[in-house]
């Protein structure tokens, strides 16, 4: 049975339209409210809290709705996910999805900027254009969405009075008021539902080429071995590799190639980075990196000195062509004592909440 059919039943939708507006109430084990167009819900064991909105709510076919638009965000994360999930008709595994704005439409790829995580017909928004959906949502009392379907080309409008309210009420469930409405990461508790193909096992000798041609990095091949090197598998196509470089006391620095097998190309990767005097600049590595498969991110943490109360961080996430900066913080810097219980959370940069 599809995710949402179970906990998201025909009493669900009963309740929302009896509960007085913005009321609360336990249902299904999840605390549960109603704002105008919007349902909320809340599950205690986990923290996870998301809004949903339907159109054409308890279709003859007994399913929930014809489509259902959902914005959620677990217990502690600082990102909310944006889905969209079609039980009327299946999206095509190509899907091309528009979300009419005259000269701000914006536009999302399978399985890029869409991808289905948890089941094939659950896309969930992803990359910055997330981010500038959900600040479109807020502002405005409809959205519509043009998206390629088995069935042709639909065009769906959601109605969005209420979302404002209850992301506020979500908020305040999990004592996140203030928090910023940011979107774009994959969802945390879901896997793709089209498996990515296996990354490669071994370092490809145009890779190889690449990151050996010259004095750019320290590393010989038995020091990139002995410090592990790292794949990634992007889409159906590229991997990324990354491949230590060179390392001080505290700090690994590392560069990063994207590998086509069926062109046979490898392209050095290069990252937007800042830093006091330079401002923002692009540079071809980074520096104590972490590699996340699921979210196919890139994080690093450069650190001005050993405890790492002073320095840099940022996340980078595919985007189809190149890795985009999602988050960058900074502290240029380091207390005047040596604190080991400093707190180690640098000021954010980008974006700007």
């Amino acid at each position: 049975m599809h995710r949402f059919l179970k906990p998201f039943g025909i009493a669900l939708l009963t309740l929302a339209v009896s509960l007085p507006l913005g009321a609360s109430a336990e249902t299904f084990g999840e605390k549960r409210a109603y704002f105008k167009d919007w349902l909320t819900a809340c599950r205690p064991t986990t923290g996870y809290c998301s809004a949903t909105t339907y159109i054409n709510p308890n279709p003859p076919s007994g399913a929930v709705a014809d489509y259902i638009l959902r914005v959620g965000r677990a217990q502690q994360a600082r990102d909310w996910e944006i889905s969209l999930t079609t039980v009327a008709t299946m999206p095509t595994k190509d899907s091309f999805l528009v979300v009419e704005d005259g000269p701000d439409t914006l536009y999302f790829n399978r399985p890029l900027s869409l991808a289905a995580y948890g089941a094939i017909n659950d896309l969930f928004f992803l990359g910055n254009d997330a981010t500038r959906l959900l600040q479109k949502m807020l502002a405005k009392q409809t959205l519509t969405i043009e998206l390629d379907t088995e069935a042709g080309r639909q065009s769906l409008q959601f109605s969005l009075s209420g979302l404002t309210a209850s992301m506020l009420w979500i908020d305040d469930q999990q004592d996140a008021v203030g928090s910023p409405r940011v979107a774009g990461y994959a969802p945390a508790d879901y896997e793709r539902a089209f498996a990515l193909p296996a990354p490669p096992s071994n370092i490809p000798q145009p890779v190889a080429d690449l990151h050996f041609k010259g004095d750019v990095c320290d590393f010989e091949p038995i020091d990139v071995e002995n410090a592990g090197w790292e794949v990634m598998q992007l889409d159906q196509d590229n991997s990324l590799f990354m491949l230590p470089c060179s390392s001080g006391a505290y700090n690994l620095l590392s560069r990063f190639y994207i590998w086509n097998p069926t062109r046979q190309t490898a392209t050095v990767q290069h990252f937007v980075d800042y830093g006091d005097t330079s401002g923002w600049t692009a540079v071809d590595y980074l520096v104590n990196p972490y590699l996340d498969p699921h979210r196919l991110t890139i994080s690093s943490f450069l650190k001005f000195r050993g405890l790492g109360d002073c320095g840099s961080a940022g996340t980078w996430q595919w985007a189809g062509y190149g890795l985009q900066l999602r988050e960058y913080h900074y502290q240029p810097t380091c207390g005047l004592d040596y604190d080991e219980n400093a707190d180690l959370t640098f000021p954010q940069i980008f974006p700007k909440d």
